[in-house]
């Protein structure tokens, strides 16, 4: 099972690699996220202790037609008020002037570093909150709109400390899109990343930390905002395209198949997406495609080093995720049918991979009042009970036999962008070329290349493919398509296995990858909006929604 495939790229695959890497990081980082949030904070002076309530007053000067008010909530803690509004020209109004417009609590809610809207629609010049002694919350912001999403400047406010609230209005550029905030899961995994540089006890504790980690450097390098805590998440994927054409081009002999195979990757929906968002999920594809990088050399090269290196990348994908463990035990079983025996080498990765996991912990040892092994050893029992045993339910969950038919994408974030008739969201899902082109694919490699003919390339897409999906068939507790993500290189190579075979009629060889590639990147353009958060009209939006089970 050796191939003579050099390993030194000629100057055109360098040149095209590049301009890959080089476009996907041009167009993840566009609108990937503000460089500056609100840093100044108001908090009710009470803190939660019960002995008296706080009010702060906004006065626009004149009666003007309120439609959205936007407010930055900067910690994890409760924050409750109700909310008035007065068209009253007297300074301040009297009692019998006010109108309760809302009752805001966000106890139930997921919150860090994010903004949140409540919609008027209403006619005031005065809007007062009137916080309870319960609100324990950091307000970093208050932003009014007007009914067409245009901001209203506030001439006064009332209120101890209260300017605090509307002093970095000119960080906040409208519209506010999900580029201005946390959303979705990165309110965990942000919020941890920042206890973990700050010694606190992680919020985010039924994962390992290196993803939340790798999240923390990035604020660290670039700042605590969106921008900061996104970018490393871009790189990560980026650094996935080179490994993509890495892997093709040695699996099929073929620069050309590379250059597709990485193409494909790069305007891959799924791939774009999880890049733009801080949890761990691109991390651990990028550690789970790194360690069959390795295992693919090993299997076909005969490299010890590459089996070390992918045992030692299965444990960095671990230290993320356990669902890594499905990688780990596909390269075993690559192993055991390839026949080969270098298990001495396998010990040795784990042994580093173990050293890795545990290093990982240091952070969450030093927080709070200091944790020792045994707490860290506890910590993984926790961690299991909590998989095992989790109940919870999500309008967006999916079933794993769904992921590859698309049935449920996952909806993560939305926002109306009132009077405008535009609204940004950002959607979960893969493709349509990629993901619906690869399950023909993968069934003629199963009965043409496993069945009818038996190859070991084939078998290198298939089982790897099988075994990182299929074990969630046996998991209880809800499942997301973001759980296929792992999966996606390997539908890539099935499409270009099937390519390749195309080879010796060169003009459809080529016809038939530039075509799949301009699909690809055709469909790519067209879902642009619903999976970036860009804002476009609702109707644009609706009509993308090509299945039932397809809601953004």
């Amino acid at each position: 099972m050796k191939t003579e495939m050099r390993i030194a790229w000629k100057p055109w695959e360098i040149a095209s690699i590049a301009a890959l890497t080089a476009i996907f990081i041009v167009i993840a980082t566009i609108n990937l996220g503000a460089l500056e949030i609100p840093s100044s904070c108001w908090q009710p002076h009470d803190h939660g202790t019960g002995t008296g309530i706080d009010e702060v007053v906004l006065d626009f000067g004149a009666v003007q037609p309120l439609g959205d008010v936007y407010i930055f909530l900067r910690d994890a803690n409760r924050t409750v008020f109700d909310l008035y509004g007065s068209a009253s020209t007297s300074t301040p109004p009297g009692g019998d002037e006010w109108k309760k417009l809302y009752s805001y609590d966000n106890l139930e809610k997921v919150h860090f570093c994010n903004w949140d809207k409540i919609e008027l629609n209403t006619n005031a010049r005065f809007l007062k909150f009137h916080f309870t002694n319960e609100s324990t919350g950091k307000i970093g912001e208050i932003l009014v709109l007007s009914r067409a999403n245009r901001r209203i400047a506030i001439k006064d406010i009332e209120g101890e400390g209260s300017s605090r609230l509307i002093d970095e209005q000119n960080r906040v550029q409208l519209p506010v899109t999900q580029e201005d905030g946390a959303y979705f899961d990165e309110m965990y995994f942000v919020r941890t990343a920042w206890e973990y540089m700050n010694f606190k006890e992680p919020y985010e504790w039924t994962h390992p930390p290196l993803g939340k980690l790798i999240i923390a450097l990035g604020i660290l390098i670039f700042g605590m905002n969106p921008f900061g805590w996104r970018f490393l998440g871009v790189l990560a994927a980026a650094a996935m395209i080179p490994i993509m054409f890495s892997l093709s081009r040695l699996m099929f002999k073929s620069g050309g198949a590379g250059i597709f195979a990485a193409s494909l990757l790069t305007f891959d929906f799924m791939h774009f997406s999880l890049a733009r968002l801080a949890t761990g999920e691109i991390y651990l594809a990028l550690f789970s495609l790194l360690s069959f990088f390795f295992a693919f050399l090993y299997l076909y090269r005969g490299s010890p080093y590459a089996l070390f290196l992918s045992i030692v990348s299965c444990g960095l994908c671990f230290t993320v995720k356990w669902t890594a463990f499905f990688g780990f035990i596909a390269i075993l079983a690559l192993m055991l049918v390839c026949k080969k025996r270098d298990w001495e080498l396998v010990l040795a990765g784990l042994l580093v991979s173990a050293a890795i996991y545990l290093a990982s912990y240091i952070p969450s040892m030093l927080a709070g009042g200091g944790h020792g092994l045994i707490d860290v050893f506890k910590l993984q029992f926790r961690m299991f009970g909590y998989h095992a045993g989790i109940g919870a339910t999500h309008s967006f969950s999916s079933p794993w036999w769904s992921w590859q038919l698309m049935l449920k994408p996952l909806w993560m974030y939305s926002n109306t962008l009132d009077g405008t008739g535009t609204v940004s969201t950002v959607v979960l899902m893969g493709n349509p070329a990629i993901w619906w082109g690869s399950i023909p694919a993968l069934g003629f490699i199963v009965i043409q290349r496993l069945i009818r003919k038996f190859d070991y390339t084939a078998l290198f897409i298939v089982l790897p493919f099988l075994l990182l999906w299929l074990p969630y068939a046996l998991i209880t507790r809800i499942l997301f398509i973001y759980h296929f993500v792992a999966d996606v290189p390997f539908m890539i190579l099935a499409i270009t296995y099937c390519m390749t075979m195309l080879q010796e009629k060169r003009r459809l060889f080529l016809f038939a990858m530039l075509s799949f590639v301009i699909l690809a990147v055709a469909l790519f353009a067209l879902f642009y909006p619903v999976i970036s958060g860009y804002p476009i009209a609702v109707g644009y939006k609706d009509s993308l929604k090509w299945l039932t089970g397809w809601i953004f």
